[in-house]
């Protein structure tokens, strides 16, 4: 159980240098470019969720799905609709957590937050 800020928060230790305990990054640049190096065949589709989805070491990439958050996207979706990202190349970090569920069919980005997605885009990107 957690909240939105604090997923955001642990994804922005893992881009850069935040107030934390240690008052660094929580993975090395080496570290982090091998963790979200995607290891998924192009085009494959998930054999689980039914739909493609690409997967790097500990992480999601999310380059085709948030394109306008740049290529190096990467994060984790949960059960229900909830995510967590980061985009190193915006400097930007998003999480989104809820108090119901989603329970259509699995899905990547969850439609309750995507009016929020494309206001942020639109700011990061103007």
């Amino acid at each position: 159980m957690s909240t939105a800020w604090s997923i955001a928060r642990l994804y922005a230790a893992f881009i850069g240098n935040v107030k934390n305990k240690f008052g660094q990054r929580l993975i090395e640049d080496e570290f982090m470019r091998r963790a979200i190096k995607s290891n998924t065949p192009e085009n494959e589709i998930d054999l689980v969720f039914q739909y493609y989805s690409v997967f790097a070491m500990g992480f999601h990439r999310y380059d085709y799905a948030l394109p306008a958050y740049g290529p190096d996207v990467f994060g984790h979706h949960g059960a229900g609709g909830s995510i967590g990202f980061a985009a190193p190349s915006k400097n930007l970090t998003f999480a989104y957590v809820m108090n119901r569920i989603q329970t259509n069919p699995a899905i990547i980005i969850d439609p309750r937050m995507q009016l929020m997605l494309d206001q942020i885009a639109a700011k990061i990107n103007s």
